[in-house]
């Protein structure tokens, strides 16, 4: 079975964060932001390979011009800038299959909350999981017309909204679109391969423990051969699902 990841954060100045810092780090970019003046310069980090901006309706935008409109657009100073998504890529699919399959889910997203959507295909690090072909897909967390105009809050993309409104989580709801995407891709590709959204509890695998996607910060000090707290906790709870397995396992044959 390929391997399923698909994360939601969110972008916001509450916890010292910047679209703008975000955008460039994703797409490896140098953003200076028009608002504090501060510089991102990621243009030194490599592993991007695919990098594009959609607007609704297919347009596309400058992404440091955009970012900064958004960051301009939002005034509190705890406001939401941006939210994501963090999706493995099957790396069963070619370089150009993985690109499409990105794309195509941006522009899905931008046409189905009408938001802007900058997405960035991101290949394995050198001393990782050659595995983890992954994108990471920034939207406006405000409303985005065809030609860049901001809105309103795009409320179908909060989670909390859809709680209070009792409409289906946008998370669960783009978990199972995802699923089915890039089960189509594998499918076109002719890969018997196929992605599960659900928790390896669901699937009746007990055999397997589940994966983490560390994150920037995590795999930077992994990177400088460093231990992060997400690292070792990840580590623990892999050990911890082993040993509770083989205890299940020996308790099994006992009967």
């Amino acid at each position: 079975m390929a391997v399923y990841h698909f994360s939601a954060k969110t972008v916001s100045r509450s916890a010292g964060r910047s679209s703008t810092a975000a955008a460039a780090y994703r797409a490896a970019a140098r953003i200076v932001d028009e608002r504090t003046g501060e510089i991102h310069d990621y243009t030194r980090k490599g592993g991007v390979v695919d990098s594009l901006v959609v607007l609704p309706s297919g347009g596309t935008m400058n992404r440091a011009e955009l970012w900064n409109k958004v960051e301009v657009h939002h005034k509190r100073g705890d406001a939401t800038v941006a939210r994501e998504f963090v999706v493995a890529l099957p790396a069963e699919l070619d370089a150009a299959q993985r690109q499409e399959l990105a794309r195509s889910y941006a522009r899905e997203l931008a046409d189905r909350y009408g938001v802007a959507v900058d997405v960035n295909v991101h290949a394995p690090g050198k001393d990782g999981d050659q595995r983890n072909h992954h994108a990471h897909i920034l939207m406006s967390a405000c409303y985005c017309g065809p030609t860049g105009n901001l809105g309103k809050k795009a409320v179908e993309l909060d989670p909390i909204h859809c709680q209070r409104q009792k409409l289906p989580n946008v998370v669960e709801v783009e978990r199972e679109r995802w699923e089915r995407l890039a089960n189509q891709a594998l499918e076109k590709a002719g890969q018997d391969a196929r992605i599960d959204h659900r928790s390896l509890e669901a699937q009746g695998i007990y055999d397997r423990a589940p994966t983490v996607h560390l994150g920037p910060d995590a795999t930077a000090i992994k990177r400088r051969g460093g231990v992060s707290t997400i690292e070792e906790r990840a580590k623990e709870q892999a050990a911890e699902f082993m040993a509770e397995h083989d205890f299940f396992t020996i308790l099994h044959r006992g009967d």
